[in-house]
């Protein structure tokens, strides 16, 4: 009587497709194909923005193709729940990151204040702008703007990541941020 009340789980070609996937390249290109038009229209939605929606729903494809053979689940539910969770973290993480290099631009901007210089032009840029202006700098420059601005390190603090005196610090970031007003006002 209880094998009649019991509704069998039916497995769908879907779920198949999951099991497959961990094992064939193939069915992992036919996940792909089922889920890229879902995941991108999530990260359109996720992050207003065509451009950093396509980088993130391929960084969430390219952690898929990584991760498939330890994903535990077996149907297709469960491969969507998990495609969807990778999928929001990475957008989250995306937004943590886009959120401390603005308040790392502020942070330059309120410094350039208290040091008495015209911040006026600083305050008035365009994102876009500063931050292809930052990709021109040195990675190592890069580097101690980040910590400094970004993660509030104090001198001493990132002296010890970039192996430096933290008096060598204060002069590079001094000449980098000058070097950054440069690059902004054409100058190079």
């Amino acid at each position: 009587m209880v094998a009649i009340m019991a509704k069998p789980v039916e497995q769908t070609a879907y779920d198949d497709l999951v099991i497959l996937a961990k094992t064939q390249a193939t069915a992992l290109g036919k996940l792909y194909e089922l889920y890229y038009d879902r995941i991108f229209r999530f990260c359109v939605h996720r992050l207003f923005n065509r451009a950093t929606a396509e980088d993130v729903t391929s960084s969430v494809f390219l952690t898929v193709a990584r991760m498939m053979r330890d994903f535990k689940g077996r149907t297709e539910q469960d491969f969507r729940s998990w495609i969807y969770t990778i999928a929001a973290n990475q957008a989250n993480a995306h937004i943590r990151k886009s959120m401390r290099r603005r308040r790392l631009m502020e942070n330059v901007v309120a410094h350039r204040r208290s040091d008495g210089q015209d911040a006026g032009e600083w305050s008035s840029l365009d994102w876009p702008t500063l931050y292809a202006a930052i990709q021109q700098l040195k990675p190592e420059h890069q580097t101690i703007l980040t910590l400094r601005y970004f993660e509030n390190m104090d001198y001493d603090e990132i002296g010890q990541v970039v192996d430096a005196r933290p008096a060598t610090i204060r002069v590079t970031l001094h000449r980098t941020l000058r070097r950054l007003q440069e690059v902004l006002r054409g100058e190079e």
